[in-house]
């Protein structure tokens, strides 16, 4: 059985509205979204595509509204077992943004189980966008979080997707998908994000990755939209 699973950055939700002609184009069977506002009436919209809410999990707040993470997906391929979400590793920021503003806004994993209905297998998601105000070595820390519960589905195909804000000094990151015996399908991917710096300069850095096991990988593509500073990731898997 054959399946696709598309993760995207909407930049504070501002993507929400050209999600239709990506959608319309790929027809990914799993959405992976960060920084989308959380409003009942938001993720609604989305599933106005076809598709169905999963779950979500917030993250920060920024002019009053709330993001985080939502993964939605299809139901003629996939039916929900269960979901939930855990928190990460505080960084120094969140602390500060806590003391002076007294709002705690964790960073969170959503966790979702799937079963897919042709051969009743197992999917498992981890939605994931790590801390952007932090070191390497922070991030490395809430990606062991992460992968810590990844014993609870060991022989099971896994899949995590997301912005993971890990833009350079990836030895640790390799050694540590090595220990859990994962794969990057997203090894033929440059850069996720690119922003112009004085309309002359381009700045590229790859901070989105697709990770997965117990299953294989076919294709990988960044789709080249500008509708975000990131660009969405759309991987054929195969169970």
């Amino acid at each position: 059985m054959k399946f696709s699973l598309l993760t995207y950055n909407l930049l504070l939700n501002r993507a929400t509205g050209e999600l239709k002609e990506i959608i319309s184009a790929h027809k990914p069977d799993l959405l992976c979204f960060q920084e989308i506002n959380t409003d009942l009436s938001n993720l609604r919209e989305i599933e106005n595509h076809g598709y169905r809410l999963a779950d979500f999990s917030n993250s920060f707040m920024r002019q009053g509204r709330v993001f985080g993470v939502a993964t939605f997906y299809n139901p003629r391929v996939f039916s929900l077992s269960q979901t939930f979400s855990f928190d990460l590793p505080n960084s120094l920021y969140q602390i500060i943004m806590f003391i002076l503003h007294n709002k705690k806004n964790p960073r969170t994993v959503l966790k979702t189980e799937f079963v897919a209905k042709k051969n009743g297998k197992k999917v498992t998601t981890y939605n994931i966008h790590l801390t952007p105000f932090a070191t390497n070595s922070f991030r490395i820390k809430q990606i062991k979080n992460t992968l810590q519960d990844l014993h609870l589905a060991r022989k099971s195909p896994v899949v995590i997707a997301g912005d993971f804000n890990f833009p350079y000094g990836r030895k640790k990151f390799e050694e540590i998908i090595r220990v859990y015996d994962l794969k990057e399908a997203t090894n033929n991917v440059m850069f996720t994000l690119e922003r112009k710096v004085l309309k002359f300069f381009s700045i590229k850095l790859k901070l989105d990755y697709i990770l997965y096991k117990n299953m294989s990988a076919h294709k990988n593509e960044v789709i080249h939209v500008k509708h975000s500073d990131h660009f969405p990731i759309l991987t054929k898997f195969e169970l």
